[in-house]
């Protein structure tokens, strides 16, 4: 996320007011689905599932389907840098995590005052956005084709 970054850059960020580090145990979650999207994190240590929330029509339950897993030196919360701030999938730690959070607001008006920086840093999270929404689309359609094999599976030994 940070590669076109130097030095400089990244004590900028390090250095705004609302930096701070929080801890989490296995099984927090950091933040919930559909929530304002307040905050932008980076992960120090541990690893943390990204999941969105799916309807079974067939069951009529509401399940957490794992999108991404985040581990050291990933980010989340992009959210808070894209209008409507509005978070499109829950962070839940699968392992005791360190996160380095800073708030959104923050961080979107040092990206306006420095527009080098500012371009650098929405470079990473297009690069990061759109490798979730592939590994989504990888794992949907492997979903599709093992569901099919069941389906047919069925079909021969009925």
């Amino acid at each position: 996320m940070f590669l076109g970054l130097d030095d400089s850059d990244l004590e900028k960020i390090a250095g705004l007011s609302s930096c701070r580090r929080n801890t989490y145990g296995a099984g927090e979650f950091v933040f919930y689905e559909n929530a304002e999207a307040n905050d932008f994190c980076i992960l120090e240590e541990g690893e943390v599932s990204l999941l969105v929330t799916v309807h079974n029509e067939a069951s009529k339950e509401l399940t957490q389907v794992r999108v991404d897993t985040v581990t050291k030196g990933d980010v989340f919360g992009w959210s808070s840098l894209v209008a409507p701030h509005s978070l499109t999938l829950s962070a839940l730690c699968v392992k005791p995590s360190s996160v380095v959070i800073v708030a959104g607001t923050e961080l979107s008006q040092l990206m306006d005052s420095n527009h080098s920086l500012g371009y650098e840093v929405m470079k990473g999270l297009v690069r990061i956005i759109g490798a979730r929404l592939r590994d989504l689309r990888r794992r949907l359609v492997a979903e599709d084709k093992l569901a099919g094999q069941r389906r047919a599976h069925r079909v021969v030994t009925s």
